[in-house]
């Protein structure tokens, strides 16, 4: 039979009590979301543009398209309308115009727009 102290379950308590803690502040940073892919018009890459997320509150996060690839490696989790800027681009895929949607959720996030 284990007998057990005041002493160690005051120790128990402790040791118990930090693991929590260190537990629920490791939770507590933010875990960041990477988006990337790529922009096709007609079947080419697109050869040089931007790719704008917009939140529901009102922020923007851009990247620039270089030969056809985007990255956003500190992208905020959520969902957001896409607006793509650059030549040879219909009118619906830019500014408030813009039919694109997507979900970044944390991770890796791909993303392959095809437009035409």
């Amino acid at each position: 039979m284990f007998r057990f102290t005041i002493r160690d379950v005051l120790w128990l308590t402790v040791v118990v009590g930090m693991g929590i803690g260190w537990w629920r502040l490791w939770r507590s940073f933010p875990i960041e979301a990477k988006a990337s892919g790529s922009v096709n018009v007609a079947g080419k890459s697109l050869s040089d543009g931007r790719v704008y997320l917009h939140s529901t509150d009102g922020q923007i996060i851009g990247a620039k398209v270089e030969k056809g690839q985007f990255r956003i490696p500190k992208a905020p989790v959520g969902k957001f309308r896409v607006s793509i800027e650059g030549d040879g681009l219909a009118s619906r895929y830019s500014g408030d115009n813009s039919i694109l949607t997507i979900e970044v959720r944390r991770g890796v996030n791909p993303f392959n727009f095809d437009l035409r």
